[in-house]
């Protein structure tokens, strides 16, 4: 478990101040494990591993301020079924063809879920998150914003594939085959989201679109940060994750 604490600031601080002096108690189910230990830059850290489906509980004492208490449950991983990859998923207003990635994982239509899920390209040594192209999966379009963190409100059954188009940063030719995006090995991630890391991910993309909006000559909108900080301002929160194999896509 890794915990930043700063002090809150106006909306227009490029700096916060960090906070290296914090006491902060740590219990699991209802019972103390331990003191978080201190880095620097504001940040404390956790020997205890954690686990899915166990109750985490921080007291955060700092000096002068009252003591600020948080909670959170993490969820249990999906299981991942399987994997199908598209070379030609489909092509864009620029004649350039994107690739997809179909995932079947299972859910349960009986509890109120949250997912997320990530390509990560791994780009000659490096590795890059994709971005996403088109979206055509219907979960992912009633959830209203281009993002690939999803409940499973409208899923009724206990398997769903998921197909995602995406990007992975560059394109090209490759003999007499038209323009496309380059191909490389990919790593997919299925997260299991508790709700407060859903609700924040989204708030948080409405947040900078707001404060950073695409044309200069739009105009900014304030879009306040998802906080479940009783006391404060902030986050915790988190995701059980399963990691794929790696793919190698071929032409």
């Amino acid at each position: 478990m890794k915990v930043h604490v700063s002090l809150a600031e106006k909306l227009d601080t490029n700096q916060l101040t960090l906070v290296n002096d914090a006491d902060i108690s740590l219990y699991i189910d209802g019972n103390y494990a331990e003191n978080l230990s201190p880095d620097e830059n504001g940040i404390y850290f956790s020997s205890s591993i954690v686990e899915p489906l166990r109750s985490y509980r921080l007291e955060v004492n700092v000096p002068g301020y009252e003591t600020i208490t948080c909670n959170e449950i993490l969820p249990s991983p999906s299981p991942i079924f399987n994997i199908i990859h598209t070379n030609n998923a489909g092509k864009d207003e620029e004649g350039m063809i994107y690739p997809s990635v179909t995932l079947s994982f299972k859910t349960n239509p009986a509890e109120r879920q949250y997912f997320e899920i990530v390509i990560r390209t791994l780009q000659n040594k490096y590795e890059r998150t994709a971005t996403l192209k088109k979206i055509t999966d219907p979960v992912l379009l009633n959830e209203g914003l281009p993002l690939t963190i999803f409940s499973n409100e409208i899923i009724r059954d206990s398997v769903y594939a998921m197909t995602i188009n995406y990007f992975t940063g560059s394109a090209g030719f490759s003999g007499d085959e038209p323009y496309h995006t380059s191909l490389y090995p990919l790593i997919i991630e299925l997260r299991s989201c508790s709700g407060n890391y859903y609700h924040f991910v989204k708030q948080k993309y409405l947040y900078e679109k707001g404060r950073y909006p695409e044309f200069l000559a739009a105009s900014t909108n304030a879009f306040p940060l998802f906080s479940n900080i009783p006391g404060g301002y902030g986050i915790f929160a988190g995701y059980s994750v399963v990691v794929s194999d790696t793919l190698f896509p071929k032409y």
